[in-house]
């Protein structure tokens, strides 16, 4: 479906002066777009090949609250079935993935579109977390025995470190969502100045965890990438210590760069020179992780 909402864009942005798509509906084409593919395919799609891959991987027959795992499921599909349902009404959320204020407020966005928006993406939300604490929980506690820490596949210390970056990432935007829809329903004024509030505090919010979730993409691929190169090259992955190092660091800085999308907000200089060179700081695992792959096939068979 998200691939469907991306061609719906792509048609529209395809010739100059095209109506194939009025301002309204590209607008909520837009937004469910970024919503499903952020929230509804890249997380659950990750988290459901670690739950797939991670007990054949560890020595385990499953993970270690079975329940917990099909609740997630549950509640990641009623999230799902929930935002996609604001269709049959004719409300799609058409603030942006992002949902800048003063956009999504109440005065500039009235209607239901965002609060199907807020409301759904907190309920799937909770679904990746729980699937997270699942994946962090089998790997440090459901291994084979003798299998110690600094024996576990790259992929799993990936999860692992993905996992904990799912924590800590989702609970800020938690609390913003739930934030935005009681300024929404008019009880608070977290983001109206007018009343004292700061726009700004929800692009904090959001991006502190929108940062963060390009690498929670991006380290299961890392994993993956480091398993396959492996078994090609018919070697052990050159230098594991740094392999993962270079993993964890990139979950740790990933956490100390998000301002960088947020350079055009009038945020100090110094500020967003520290923010600038976090930004170049983390390409250095990254390098890190490919100057691996390509010693290991370089030195493999």
């Amino acid at each position: 479906i998200g691939g469907l909402l991306a061609a719906l864009m792509r048609i529209q942005l395809g010739t100059p002066d095209n109506t194939f798509l009025d301002a309204e509906t590209y607008n909520q084409v837009f937004t469910m777009h970024g919503t499903t593919m952020m929230f509804l395919f890249a997380i659950p799609f990750i988290e459901a090949l670690a739950t797939y891959l991670l007990p054949l991987m560890l020595g385990t027959r499953d993970l270690p609250f079975p329940r917990l795992t099909a609740l997630s499921y549950w509640t990641y599909l009623f999230g799902g079935l929930l935002i996609y349902s604001s269709f049959l009404f004719g409300l799609a959320p058409d603030g942006g993935w992002f949902a800048y204020v003063p956009l999504t407020n109440r005065q500039y966005s009235p209607g239901l579109n965002l609060d199907f928006w807020d409301i759904a993406l907190s309920v799937a939300e909770i679904a990746a977390m729980g699937a997270a604490a699942e994946l962090i929980v089998s790997v440090l506690r459901m291994r084979a025995p003798g299998m110690s820490i600094n024996r576990i596949p790259v992929f799993a210390w990936a999860m692992l470190v993905t996992a904990f970056m799912i924590i800590f990432g989702f609970t800020p935007l938690i609390v913003g969502t739930f934030m935005l829809e009681l300024d929404r329903k008019g009880l608070t004024s977290f983001f109206v100045p007018e009343a004292g509030g700061d726009p700004l505090l929800w692009q904090h919010l959001f991006w502190v965890f929108g940062h963060p979730e390009v690498y929670i993409m991006f380290l299961p691929a890392v994993g993956i990438v480091t398993q396959i190169v492996q078994v090609f090259s018919r070697r052990p992955v050159m230098s594991y210590t740094l392999a993962v190092l270079a993993i964890v660091a990139t979950g740790f800085l990933s956490f100390g760069l998000w301002a960088h999308h947020m350079y055009a907000t009038g945020i100090p200089p110094i500020a967003l020179g520290y923010f600038a060179a976090a930004s170049t700081i983390i390409a250095i695992p990254t390098g890190v992780q490919v100057v691996g792959w390509v010693a290991t096939l370089w030195s493999g068979r």
